[in-house]
This record gives C-alpha cells, sequence and structure tokens, in this order.
C-alpha cells in the first residue's frame, strides 16, 4: 500500500514536467517598454542650415513618475507647487544636457536648453505621470558645403530599464550623406510604442552620420507632436480608482483582486515547476502542498509592501527596478542550494537503492532508505524564493492607494490579490500530490515501474538544480555581473 502512495506521489512528474515546457516557452522577466518600472528616452536630431538642435523626452512610468514627485516636493509637503515643478525642470534639464554629449567633426559642442516643459498625464492606478520635453539648441558655427562628421551619445539613466531612441532628420538647407540612425522615429516621441516591438524594446543610444549644411539661415522647422499617451490598462490597478466605495462596489472589486491573483499565479513562473519537482520528489502530502503555496503568497505580499515603503521612504536611494533583478538573484541561489541539496541527498542514497534491487524480495521495506521527506525548511525556502518578485501591478496598488487617501482599500486589493494567488498555488499543490492516481491506472504497479519511481528523487533534484542554475545566471545577467 505504502508504495502504491509513492507512485502515486511520483506519478505527478509528468505534471511537472509538463509545467517546465511551459515555464520555459515563455520569459517571465521580460522588460515591457511600457512597464510601471521603465524611464523611457527620445533624441531627435534636427539638421538645419547652419545650426544643430536636439528634441529630447523623458517619459516617466508609474513607479519612477511617483519617485520624481517626491524629488519635486522639496518642501515635503505632499503637493508639488509650479514654484517646485520650475525648479525640477529647470534641474532636469541640466543634467540632461550634460549627459546628452553632441560632437562634430571630433570636437564636442556644447547644448543649450531653449525650451522645456513638465507635462503629467494620467497612469494606471489614477497616479500622475512625469514627462520632460525639452528642446536643445547647438550656438556653434558650422562649415557650409563641407562634409562633417557628427556623433551624438545619450548617457542618461544608463542603468535604468526603458525604451531608448535615437533620430537624424535633415530640414532645410541641410543633407545627410550617411547615417546609422532612422530619419523617422517609430513612437510619436514615445507616444505610441509599435506591438511587434514590446518583447524587444529599441535600446538605441548613439547615433553616427555625415552630413553638409549649405549656411542658410531659414529656421529649421522644429515641430513637437501632440496628442496622449497610448498605454495598455491594468486591470488590477483599475480597481483602487473606483469612483463610489459602496459595499457592492468594494466586495465586486476584492473578487476581482482575488480572480486577478489567480490568473497571476497561473501564469508562467511563480515557482509551479519548483513545486513540481520538490512535491514529486519528496513524500509530498497535502499540508506540505499547501505551506508551500502559502508561503510563496505571503513572501510576494510581503515583498509588495516592503518595495512600497522602500519607493516612498527612499525614493532617492532605491530605484525599484535596479532591485528587482538582485531580488531575481536571490530566488535562483536560493532554489539553487535546496535543488543542489536534495540532489547530492538522492545521489548518496542511489546505491542503497541499486543494492536492494538485487534483493527483490525485501524492495518494499527498503524503499523508504531511498525515499525523502520534505523538509520544513526547504518549504519555506522555496517559498521565499518563489515569491520574493513581487507583482509590479500590485506595488502600483499600493502606490496609488497611498495618493488617493485609500490606503485601507489599497491594502485590502493587495491581500485579496494574494488570497487569489493562494487558492490557485494550494490547489496546484494538492493535484501534484494526487497526480499519480491517472498514472497508476495507465502504468500497474510492478518491479519495472517501482524501479522507475525510485528514480524520480534523482530526477527532481536534477530538475530544480537546473531551474537554480538558469535562475541564478537570468539573475547575474540582469545585475550585469555577467554578460548576456
Amino acid at each position: 500500500m505504502r508504495s502504491r502512495q509513492r507512485l502515486c506521489v511520483r506519478g505527478g512528474v509528468l505534471v511537472a514536467l509538463l509545467w517546465l515546457i511551459h515555464s520555459l516557452g515563455t520569459s517571465t522577466t521580460s522588460a515591457h517598454p511600457l512597464g510601471n518600472f521603465t524611464i523611457n528616452h527620445y533624441s531627435r536630431v534636427e539638421l538645419s542650415g547652419n545650426a544643430v538642435a536636439v528634441r529630447y523626452v523623458l517619459d516617466f512610468a508609474e513607479i519612477p513618475s511617483v519617485q520624481e514627485r517626491l524629488a519635486a516636493d522639496t518642501n515635503g509637503d505632499s503637493t508639488v507647487s509650479a514654484a517646485e515643478w520650475d525648479t525640477y525642470k529647470q534641474r532636469k534639464a541640466a543634467e540632461i544636457s550634460q549627459q546628452l554629449e553632441l560632437s562634430i567633426d571630433g570636437v564636442r559642442v556644447p547644448l543649450e536648453v531653449s525650451d522645456v516643459a513638465v507635462l503629467q498625464p494620467v497612469g494606471q492606478g489614477d497616479i500622475p505621470l512625469v514627462r520632460v520635453e525639452m528642446w536643445l539648441q547647438s550656438r556653434s558655427s558650422i562649415a557650409p558645403n563641407v562634409e562633417h562628421h557628427a556623433a551624438l551619445r545619450d548617457r542618461a539613466d544608463a542603468a535604468r530599464i526603458g525604451w531608448r531612441e535615437v533620430v537624424v532628420h535633415a530640414g532645410p538647407g541641410a543633407t545627410i550623406q550617411q547615417s546609422d540612425a532612422p530619419a523617422q522615429d517609430v513612437t510619436d516621441e514615445l507616444r505610441s510604442y509599435p506591438d511587434d516591438m514590446l518583447q524587444n524594446p529599441l535600446d538605441r543610444t548613439a547615433a553616427d552620420w555625415s552630413f553638409t549644411v549649405d549656411g542658410s539661415t531659414a529656421t529649421a522647422n522644429l515641430p513637437t507632436s501632440e496628442g496622449t499617451v497610448a498605454r495598455p490598462s491594468d486591470p488590477l490597478a483599475a480597481l483602487v480608482t473606483a469612483t463610489d466605495l459602496n459595499p457592492t462596489v468594494i466586495v465586486l472589486a476584492l473578487l476581482g483582486a482575488a480572480a486577478l491573483g489567480g490568473i497571476h499565479a497561473a501564469s508562467p513562473g511563480h515557482g509551479k515547476t519548483m513545486m513540481a519537482a520538490y512535491l514529486v520528489g519528496t513524500r509530498g502530502t497535502m499540508v506540505h502542498a499547501a505551506t508551500l503555496a502559502i508561503s510563496v503568497t505571503v513572501a510576494h505580499t510581503l515583498g509588495v509592501l516592503v518595495l512600497g515603503v522602500l519607493t516612498v521612504l527612499a525614493s532617492n536611494l532605491i530605484f525599484p527596478d535596479r532591485l528587482y533583478p538582485w531580488l531575481t538573484l536571490v530566488s535562483g541561489a536560493v532554489v539553487l542550494i535546496v535543488g543542489a541539496r536534495f540532489l547530492i541527498v538522492a545521489l548518496r542514497r542511489r546505491p542503497d537503492h541499486a543494492h536492494a534491487h538485487a534483493h527483490s524480495h525485501r524492495e518494499h521495506e527498503h524503499e523508504h532508505e531511498y525515499d525523502q521527506a520534505p523538509s520544513w525548511r526547504g518549504l519555506f525556502a522555496l517559498g521565499l524564493a518563489g515569491g520574493i518578485v513581487p507583482s509590479g501591478s500590485a506595488l502600483v496598488v499600493l502606490l496609488s492607494s497611498v495618493a488617493l487617501g485609500r490606503l485601507g482599500f489599497g491594502l485590502t486589493l493587495i491581500v485579496a490579490f494574494g488570497l487569489g494567488m493562494a487558492v490557485v498555488l494550494v490547489t496546484t499543490g494538492v493535484l501534484l500530490v494526487h497526480a499519480g492516481q491517472m498514472m497508476l491506472r495507465l502504468f500497474p504497479e510492478t518491479q519495472r515501474t517501482r524501479r522507475l519511481a525510485a528514480l524520480v528523487p534523482l530526477l527532481s533534484g536534477a530538475l530544480m538544480t537546473l531551474l537554480g542554475v538558469a535562475a541564478t545566471l537570468e539573475g547575474l545577467s540582469q545585475t550585469g555581473l555577467i554578460g548576456t
């Protein structure tokens, strides 16, 4: 009976392999150019008959916008006055003018800010976004009717993630002979991002070109596009902005948050493959499955709260987009350590297993020698690894609730989101524990199936170790500790 129960649990390895294929087939950490953490940069060089101008746009997403507003609010009264915005935009323009390097014929050409504006379009969760638009002009004279070589380097926010675009355009009186940058943009000054490039955002920070000018004094047409920024809606962030918080709306919002949490947990990642490998490779029970799933959920919820507090209280020191790669690295390292330990134990017990097969009549009484029971320390460690990287949408809900004066409602939505995650993950774990029942119907218990079942701890340990290696390498790549 005990052997059949072990085979029942081990049969879930099929489910684990299916989840592994699903997880490897979809990236869970791709940097969306309109993600909540991004700072997007746009530079357009405008050449005229006797001058060079640069159109520059900074488009901050929700979370960096919160931090920019905190930086602009110099008196700390939670409101950015017109005077504070004026100081902010002058400071930001000065920073950009220093970090934007234009050179002509190998000589750096100073750029002077001629116009700067700060706009505040509404983002997800009704968070006011920060969008900085400016013109920079070169006052250096350019010899006419002679070919010149020029270069532009944008060194602003080099370590931050986001869309980066550089365009070189010839206006009246100027001709471009050769350029490695396009003459037309693809985002309308960071207002509309092409769908086919969202998973591989543009990352151009430099341009080199050769050109001639005719010396005419006709002013170049320096257009400024108008219109709203096209952004995808976030259903979770939208819940916190409900106009009338009557009991019916609150209940529906909580149910919606729980449903979105379940969908979030059902997406690739969140340790489901890791859970499968660990539970299948050990004598996991429903209690172990529930403990592991709830640990993932608690870690995820606490991660949102901690990161939200750091975003607000240490806005000049902590940048969430820089912190996420380190969280990915920690998560991968934990899985690697637990998986390697699991694999080592399984390898050490293999000789006993081989010896037991030589004495088939004693096989049942020796099986416990190479079975591994789940470790509570391992369960909690894997729970931390699976939930340590919080949802960006949940963080937006927290920040939005603070701005709207609905902190209690926002926290409740986050808890409901976490409960939805827990339901899906607990259900996943329970199904894994009982998945082998179907396998038993297909493959009756024989000496061969018992031998195959005895290999599962070894395979599970190897699978967890591989997952840990992959996640650790991804974290090392994201943090810049190793090359991509």
